[in-house]
């Protein structure tokens, strides 16, 4: 499931994906890689309460994105990955792969 939350800077847009826990470190490799067409190719869950959360912040027309995993852990999501910051083309490529679905 994908929930999108806008902020109250106009320009900035906030993606929510949820994935199975077992594709965690897949989610952080294709991060890590740049390999960001992978992420539309993974299944993601509806229920918002297990697994990864992926959340990604795209700001400046989406050519700024930045990216943080979570996993769920005792009835909360915990930072699992450092705050990521992709610009310009991985940026664009990174809004492009999580918001074809829209």
């Amino acid at each position: 499931m994908k929930t999108t939350l806008f902020s109250k800077n106009r320009d900035e847009k906030n993606y929510e994906l949820f994935f199975e826990s077992d594709e965690l470190h897949r989610v952080q490799y294709l991060l890590e890689t740049k390999q960001f067409t992978g992420l539309s190719a993974l299944q993601s869950v509806e229920n918002e309460d297990t697994g990864i959360k992926l959340e990604l912040s795209l700001a400046e027309r989406g050519k700024l994105v930045t990216a943080q995993l979570f996993e769920y852990i005792m009835s909360a999501y915990e930072a699992v990955s450092p705050i990521m910051t992709f610009r310009n083309k991985e940026a664009v490529a990174l809004s492009g792969a999580v918001t074809l679905d829209e």
